[in-house]
């Protein structure tokens, strides 16, 4: 099995709709819950961005586990809460700003 990207609690169990590689995790002390999937915090909105064939994808907000920064990432999950891959691309407001202007004029 690959290795199991899910942040760790005090008593080592891996919380659901959690991501953490070597440079950042889910921020889990804010904002939202993964909707009515979990009760682990971190997301950005109570509901997926887009869910399709079992899979989610949730805006959350992460912290950069270096110099505890903010930031936020897209992370896809399967329906148990497990991350699909280990890494997301990492981006603050202003760039989150760009993509939906992008996104925005993308839509037909």
């Amino acid at each position: 099995m690959a290795q199991d990207h899910r942040i760790l609690d005090s008593n080592g169990v891996r919380l659901p709709y959690t991501s953490e590689n070597r440079g950042f995790k889910t921020n889990i002390s804010k904002e939202c819950r993964h909707g009515s999937v979990s009760s682990t915090a971190g997301s950005v909105f109570d509901s997926p961005l887009a869910s399709t064939g079992g899979y989610s994808l949730w805006l959350e907000h992460v912290v950069n586990k270096a110099n505890y920064n903010e930031a936020h990432w897209l992370m896809w999950y399967d329906s148990q809460g497990i991350p699909t891959i280990p890494l997301s691309g990492v981006f603050g407001k202003n760039e989150l700003r760009q993509m939906i202007s992008q996104l925005a004029d993308f839509v037909p």
